[in-house]
């Protein structure tokens, strides 16, 4: 498997070691369903390249970087989404989470999320039907930004362990960009799966999901490679709900930002956690969308679960 460059990787403000990054391992569509679900439970993820077709996250970028130029947080230089430095988002706009609620809610970004194709490859790894969750977490990097190391078990499986997350990439990623990260066979780890079993993030309010380390250590804590990609429009990762993942700093010397979208799929026939699904979703702790760090204007510090 070919190592990826690091000149342009920051975790921290540290660049990691070439031997220390690997590329994700790319799937197929066509594969038999019991190989994906093989891959799948093997490697923890599936990775598929340009998944959806460029047109439409083309449209879709614009719509949602639409939202942002009225508020004087981006402006759109050469088909490029560049961060102004400044916002005037508590100036114009009464309620964040309402806005936020519009963006996220938007037909466009829902067309992918809630798509035919992504429900049918849920269903292969699920090995049976599938729904997805109605809310989502969308993503908008500007320089500085980065996911802390986590996994997903405290978020959303509080009625249902058979739950996947989809990233999705609207938007050329490169490592400078800060695109995903994933710590190989991480959800394999006996300590961590212990020592997580039974957190829920919304109910053990004195600790905190997200490990506040840099990656680095914790991959040479673990013995593990930094798992990633340079992503192109439309690439996605599945994986499932142990393993620890993250995001690479965006460090774009021009100032792109970077923008992702992730959404959750379980068995249609599991019991649905209320607070992700249906016409108003009250999220992880009870406050909608105002309490994604979407929701916060792209000048702002976010916070940390």
């Amino acid at each position: 498997m070919k190592t990826l460059s690091n000149e342009k990787a920051r975790l921290f403000g540290r660049q990691p070691k070439p031997e220390m990054l690997d590329t994700l391992v790319e799937s197929q569509l066509d594969y038999e369903d019991h190989t994906l679900r093989k891959l799948f439970s093997e490697n923890g993820y599936l990775y598929f390249r340009q998944f959806f077709d460029t047109e439409s996250i083309k449209a879709l970028r614009s719509r949602i970087f639409s939202y942002l130029i009225e508020v004087d947080e981006v402006k759109e230089v050469a088909d490029k989404f560049i961060y102004t430095g400044f916002s005037n988002r508590r100036e114009k706009i009464e309620d964040l989470g309402k806005f936020w609620r519009n963006i996220s809610e938007d037909w466009l970004l829902r067309r992918l999320t809630h798509s035919r194709s992504l429900h049918e490859l849920c269903d292969r790894i699920l090995n049976c039907k599938s729904i997805a969750q109605d809310y989502l977490f969308l993503r908008i990097y500007n320089v500085g930004r980065k996911t802390l190391t986590h996994s997903d078990s405290g978020f959303f499986t509080r009625k249902t362990p058979n739950v996947i997350t989809v990233w999705i990439s609207l938007g050329e990623t490169p490592l400078e960009m800060g695109p995903i990260f994933l710590l190989e066979n991480s959800h394999k780890n006996e300590k961590i799966i212990e020592d997580l079993k039974n957190f829920d993030v919304a109910k053990d309010k004195k600790r905190k999901a997200s490990w506040d380390q840099n990656p680095i250590d914790i991959a040479d804590m673990l013995s593990c490679k930094i798992l990633t990609q340079n992503m192109s429009v439309g690439d996605i990762v599945g994986f499932n709900k142990k393993i620890f993942h993250g995001s690479f700093y965006n460090v774009n010397c021009d100032s792109q930002t970077r923008l992702s979208c992730d959404v959750r799929y379980q068995p249609f026939s599991d019991p649905r956690d209320s607070r992700y699904f249906g016409p108003s979703p009250s999220g992880t702790t009870g406050n909608g969308y105002g309490e994604l760090v979407g929701a916060i204007p792209l000048d702002e510090k976010w916070h940390i679960r």
